[in-house]
C-alpha cells in the first residue's frame, strides 16, 4: 500500500477525546508515513537486540503506536506476544510466564506492573517503554525511532509459511487462557478470506472496535479509524462518540462484538426495550414500551445543538456503512434489528463464527437471521452461524471431554445429532504455546493427509442445508437424569420473556445428581422513575414456557442475577462457571430440588 498508495491515509487518530457531536481533530497518517514509521522502529528494534523469532509482549493501547510497532515487528520476522490487558494482573503474569517473552514493550502502567509483580521475569532481556523516557527500561521507543530514522526502509527477509508470526492468547472465557500460535501462513490465509468473504477493497475506511481486527485494517488497504473507547471494555462504548466518528469520516466497514452492537442499538432506542432479549418479539407491553420512549437522536432534532456542539446536521442513521462484522458471541437479533434501522438498506451485519484458534469459519448474514433463523432460535433449535466459508470445512463428532489423536469417519455424530464442532482448512492453528496438553485436547491429527483439525469445544449441528446451528459450549453442558441441556438451545426460549434481558442454564449437584438451575437478569430501567422488574413478577411467565418443551420442562428452580460476569475481551460470553458457583451459594446445602418440580 505504501508503495501503490503512499499518499493514502493508514490511521486516522483523534487528538484528545472525541466530541459526541460533530467532527473531532484527528491526526493523519498516510501509508507511506506508516511503513517508514514501521521501518525506523525495526531498525531500532534490531539494534537492541530483537531479531527474528524473538518472542515480543506488547502491551499498547490502540494508537498510532501500536500499529507502527505491531508492523516493525513483522518485518524483523519477531513473534509479538498478544494478551488481553483486561483480564487482571494475575492472569497476565500466568499468560506471560506461558510465553517467555524475550523483549517487553509497554507503556509505562504495563511496566511499573512488570517490575513489581516479577511478570516473566527470568526470559525478558529487553525492555522499551513507548513514552518519552526510558522509565527503567532498556531504551524508549523515542530513542528507538531516533537511532532507526535514518537506515531507510528495512531490509525483510523471507519468513517461511509455517514460521511463527504471532501469538495470540484466548480470552480465558472457558478456561485458563491460552496462547495460540499463528503463523505466517495463517495470517495470510486469513486477510485472504477477509478480503473474498466480505468483499472488502482498499480505500475503504474502517472503524475497529477490537484491536487486534484493526490490524487488519491497512493489510486488506483500509483507513483505520481509531475509536475513543477502553477497548478492554466495549460494553462501555459511548455510541454517541462511535456515530460521531463514523459520520465524520465516512466508515464504510466496523468490526464490533455482540455488546457494541448492542450500544450502538441505542441510537435507535435509547437502551434494549422490555421484551427484547435474545430472538424477541415485543409482546404488547414492549411495543406500548416502545411507543412511549424517544428516541436520543430524535431529542437532539427537536434541541439543535450548539455550535460548539457540532453544526447540527442530521444526526440520524449510519448512511456510509457497507457492512458490519460482528463476532465473539452469537449476536442477539433483538440486537441486530435495532441496529439495522440506522444502517442503509444495502448494508448487512455479518455475524462470522469462528475463534482465536481458527478465523473465520462460518458466516452468516443479518438479513438471514432475521427473516428466518430467529424464530427458530427461539423455539430452541439453536443459534444458526451460517455456512463454511470459501476454503473451511466443518464436521461435527460425538461428543467427549477425552483427547482424540487421530481422525477417523467412526467419530461423527449421526446427521442433525448435536455434537462438537471440528474444523479444517487453511485458517486451522496447530498447537498452543507451551501447553502439550491444551493442544493434545484440541487438536486431531488427519493421518491421511497430515493435516491438522481443530476442535471447536462448541457443540452443535448441521441442517440440510449446509448451515451450522450453535448450541452452546459443549462445557457449558448440563447433564440431568432427564438428559442434557445445551445453553443456546435453553435459554433464547426464556430471553423471549418480556423485561427478560437474559439468562444463562447452569447445573447444581445435590446427592450427586445434577439439577437445572436459570439464572436470570433483569432488564434495568430505562428511565430513573422507571420502577424495575423483579424476577418475582415475571417467574410465572418462565414456568409457563419451560412447560410448553420437552427439553426444557424440567426447568423449575429460577435465580436472579444483578449482573452477569462476562469475558474481558467481547464483554458478551457469560461466565457460566462463576454463575453455578453463585447459584449453589444462593441455594445452600439445604436446598431440595424436588420441592417446585
Amino acid at each position: 500500500m505504501a508503495a501503490q498508495h503512499p499518499s493514502q491515509v493508514a490511521i486516522h487518530a483523534p487528538r484528545g477525546r472525541v466530541h459526541r457531536y460533530g467532527p473531532t481533530e484527528h491526526r493523519a497518517i498516510t501509508f507511506d508515513e506508516l511503513n517508514a514509521d514501521a521501518d525506523a522502529i525495526a531498525h531500532g528494534l534490531q539494534a537492541v537486540g530483537v531479531a527474528c523469532g524473538t518472542r515480543t509482549a506488547l502491551m499498547v493501547p490502540p494508537s498510532p503506536d501500536f500499529f507502527a510497532l505491531t508492523f516493525a515487528l513483522l518485518k524483523i520476522g519477531a513473534v509479538p506476544v498478544l494478551i488481553d490487558p483486561g483480564m487482571g494482573v494475575k492472569n497476565l503474569g500466568k499468560c506471560l510466564a506461558d510465553a517467555e517473552p524475550e523483549a517487553f514493550i509497554g507503556i509505562a502502567k504495563a511496566h511499573a506492573a512488570r517490575r513489581v509483580l516479577g511478570w516473566a521475569k527470568k526470559s525478558i532481556r529487553v525492555t522499551v517503554n513507548t513514552g518519552r523516557w526510558r522509565f527503567f527500561c532498556r531504551t524508549s521507543l523515542a530513542r528507538l525511532r531516533k537511532a532507526g530514522r535514518t537506515h531507510g526502509a528495512y531490509p525483510i527477509p523471507e519468513s517461511e509459511a509455517t514460521e511463527p508470526a504471532a501469538i495470540l492468547f484466548t480470552s480465558g472465557s472457558t478456561g485458563i487462557a491460552k496462547g495460540v500460535v499463528y503463523t505466517h501462513g495463517i495470517f495470510a490465509a486469513q486477510v485472504d478470506l477477509l478480503k473474498s468473504t466480505y468483499g472488502i477493497e482498499p480505500g475503504e475506511i474502517d472503524l475497529c472496535t477490537f484491536p487486534l481486527f484493526a490490524l487488519f485494517g491497512p493489510a486488506l488497504g483500509m483507513t483505520c479509524v481509531i475509536p475513543d473507547m477502553d477497548a478492554s471494555r466495549p460494553a462501555q462504548l459511548d455510541p454517541y462518540k462511535a456515530a460521531a466518528q463514523i459520520r465524520q469520516f465516512g466508515v464504510t466497514n466496523m468490526f464490533g462484538s455482540p455488546a457494541v452492537i448492542r450500544r450502538l442499538g441505542e441510537l435507535s432506542f435509547p437502551a434494549p426495550l422490555a421484551g427484547e432479549g435474545v430472538g424477541a418479539s415485543p409482546t404488547g407491553e414492549g411495543k406500548a414500551a416502545r411507543a412511549a420512549e424517544v428516541s436520543p437522536l430524535t431529542r437532539l432534532e427537536d434541541s439543535p445543538p450548539s455550535p460548539a456542539r457540532g453544526e447540527g446536521k442530521d444526526q440520524t442513521g449510519l448512511p456510509t456503512l457497507r457492512r458490519v462484522i460482528s463476532a465473539g458471541a452469537p449476536a442477539s437479533a433483538s440486537s441486530l434489528e435495532r441496529f439495522v434501522r440506522l444502517l442503509p438498506d444495502s448494508a448487512e451485519v455479518f455475524t462470522p463464527y469462528g475463534a482465536t484458534e481458527t478465523l473465520p469459519v462460518a458466516n452468516i448474514g443479518s438479513r438471514e437471521i432475521l427473516g428466518e433463523t430467529r424464530h427458530l432460535t427461539d423455539i430452541g433449535k439453536g443459534v444458526c452461524v451460517g455456512r463454511p466459508v470459501r476454503g473451511m470445512e466443518v464436521q461435527v463428532i460425538r461428543i467427549s471431554d477425552e483427547p482424540i489423536a487421530e481422525w477417523d469417519d467412526s467419530l461423527l455424530a449421526a446427521p442433525g445429532e448435536v455434537g462438537e464442532f471440528v474444523v479444517r482448512g487453511p485458517v486451522v492453528t496447530r498447537a498452543y504455546y507451551n501447553r502439550p496438553d491444551a493442544t493434545r485436547l484440541a487438536k486431531i491429527r488427519d493421518p491421511k493427509t497430515g493435516e491438522v483439525l481443530h476442535r471447536m469445544g462448541d457443540v452443535g449441528y448441521l441442517d440440510d442445508r449446509g448451515r451450522l446451528w450453535f448450541c452452546g459450549r459443549k462445557s457449558h453442558r448440563v447433564v440431568t437424569p432427564h438428559g442434557t441441556l445445551f445453553t443456546d438451545m435453553v435459554e433464547p426460549i426464556f430471553n423471549t420473556v418480556w423485561s427478560v434481558a437474559r439468562t444463562a442454564i447452569v447445573g447444581v449437584k445435590r446427592n450427586g445428581v445434577t439439577h437445572p438451575v436459570l439464572c436470570v437478569e433483569m432488564q434495568r430501567p430505562t428511565f430513573l422513575r422507571q420502577t424495575p422488574i423483579r424476577l418475582d413478577m415475571r417467574e410465572q411467565k418462565l414456568r409457563d414456557l419451560g412447560q410448553q418443551f420437552d427439553h426444557t420442562r424440567n426447568i423449575t428452580t429460577f435465580l436472579e442475577h444483578p449482573n452477569f460476569p462476562v469475558d474481558v475481551r467481547h464483554n458478551s460470553k457469560i461466565f457460566r462457571e462463576k454463575l453455578a458457583v453463585w447459584a449453589n451459594k444462593q441455594l445452600g446445602p439445604k436446598w431440595n430440588p424436588e420441592a417446585k418440580a
